[in-house]
């Protein structure tokens, strides 16, 4: 269908964008836009607390309280994010940052006093269900990034002109939101601001809290720590491989996000439905993580030198390692959500707490003496733990069946693709022809090693249909 044909281009255009940024900006400039970006994100759940999870919840189990919550809501995260603008620059400031970053940092605290509108609606939006207009709010966001930052790069406005665009492309997504709340009439006036409800809003949402501050700390801490001890170039490698890595999870995108309040409320009442569910996303994280992981790291090289250049030659290995991480990201981000539906929050806050501490500490260890390469394995290592953690604690409330005779057909297949993709390699084919073979031999591969079974053939023949890829 037309929509799902712009969705696929719109993320086409946003990766094109992302290595625009990158090959712009150069190593030394990226560093210097990632630095302040993952500086000032540690701090962001400051600016929350971690009350709009608990917030979306609430609004999915019980509606009526919808108006209440919502506002009080809005008013919490202004309050933080004021306190945000002054105290995280307060800390750049301490932390020994030059005056451009300084500057930067900022600026981007700024995006908390937008937020403190827009990330409400999405909240109030997602609880009904109304996944349409929080992706169109995302899509517009997207493309007033595009349409802005292009015009920064195209006339090589720098990296503080870069961060100003994040700040100015919020606007849009906000009001576009605050129309489709007014259109559904999901909010009613007038303005509820309920002082005594904030401490136990606050107290409620802290477990939530805990998993995004460390879910932060796991993100954008290897950044903030190479800045302390590499110079800016070689946060612009890390950081470019990063990103690249990320950027492998797109087709994931919303998928988690979208099953909690609908699972929220099947938990109570059919856990059967949840644990279909829960099988299901394993399965297709297997099917997927593996060969991306497998594949990417056999084309890191050529695909380095197509999309950055000779400059991001040196993050080729990290990004090498780091690839590894898909397929536990994808998990453990899958497996939090769990948490939140199956009332499981706490643990989960402890897993996340755990291995944010493990890898601040494996990254002082691992940086000074590996420096980006470093950063790449303690992140790596670090969502391994977590994982094996998720597997365990959902194992409480849910069965996920033997997945053992799953996995291995999944890496049987994924190692012919990687051969196929290795001897093409050696034979000096192109980046896209390897490409290509790997996808087509994988393809292969799904259907010989019966990886899908009819249900799930049957679910991909409906989707087919619906997008318009079946018709003829």
């Amino acid at each position: 269908s037309i929509v799902t044909l712009g969705a696929i281009a719109l993320k086409l255009i946003n990766f094109i964008y992302n290595v625009a940024v990158v090959r712009n900006l150069g190593d030394a400039g990226y560093g210097q836009f990632a630095t302040v970006v993952s500086f000032v994100g540690l701090f962001a759940i400051f600016a929350e607390l971690g009350i709009s999870q608990y917030v979306m919840r609430e609004i999915a189990r019980y509606p009526e309280k919808t108006n209440q919550l919502f506002w009080n809501l809005v008013f919490i995260r202004l309050s933080l994010a004021l306190i945000g603008v002054v105290g995280i620059t307060a800390a750049a400031v301490a932390y020994g940052y030059p005056p451009d970053l300084i500057g930067g940092v900022a600026l981007y605290t700024l995006t908390f006093v937008w937020a403190s509108f827009q990330a409400p609606v999405e909240t109030l939006l997602t609880a009904n269900e109304k996944f349409n207009y929080v992706t169109s709010m995302s899509v517009v966001g997207q493309v007033s990034t595009i349409a802005l930052g292009s015009i920064v790069l195209f006339n090589d406005w720098g990296f503080i002109a870069l961060i100003g665009v994040g700040l100015l492309a919020m606007a849009p997504p906000t009001f576009l939101g605050l129309w489709a709340a007014r259109r559904h009439r999901l909010l009613r006036r007038p303005v509820v601001l309920t002082l005594g409800m904030w401490p136990t809003m606050i107290r409620r949402g802290l477990p939530f809290g805990f998993i995004t501050l460390s879910l932060t700390i796991s993100f954008t801490v290897d950044s903030v720590m190479l800045s302390r001890f590499e110079p800016s170039e070689v946060v612009g490698w890390y950081n470019a491989a990063y990103q690249l890595a990320r950027s492998l999870l797109f087709f994931f995108d919303g998928i988690s996000v979208a099953m909690v309040p609908t699972l929220s409320r099947a938990f109570l009442s059919d856990v059967a439905l949840v644990q279909r569910w829960y099988y299901r996303s394993v399965k297709v994280i297997i099917m997927m993580g593996l060969p991306i992981a497998i594949g990417s790291t056999l084309i890191a090289l050529p695909l380095f030198m197509f999309l950055y250049g000779e400059q991001y030659l040196p993050a080729v290995l990290a990004f090498q390692i780091i690839v590894w991480d898909v397929p536990l990201l994808l998990f453990t981000s899958f497996c939090g959500n769990m948490t939140t539906i199956t009332g499981e929050e706490r643990a989960a806050a402890r897993i996340y707490f755990t291995a944010a501490i493990a890898n601040v500490i494996l990254n002082l260890l691992l940086i000074p003496k590996f420096s980006l390469y470093g950063a790449a394995a303690a992140t790596l290592v670090t969502d391994l733990t977590a994982a094996v953690q998720f597997y365990f604690i959902l194992g409480r409330k849910l069965e996920l069946p033997n997945m053992s005779s799953i996995t291995l057909r999944v890496l049987f297949s994924s190692i012919i693709m990687g051969g196929t993709v290795l001897g093409l390699r050696e034979m000096g084919a192109g980046l896209w022809l390897m490409i290509g073979a790997g996808m087509l031999i994988y393809a292969v591969m799904v259907v010989v090693m019966r990886l899908l079974d009819a249900e799930e053939v049957a679910l991909l023949k409906r989707l087919a249909m619906k997008t318009g890829w079946g018709r003829t």
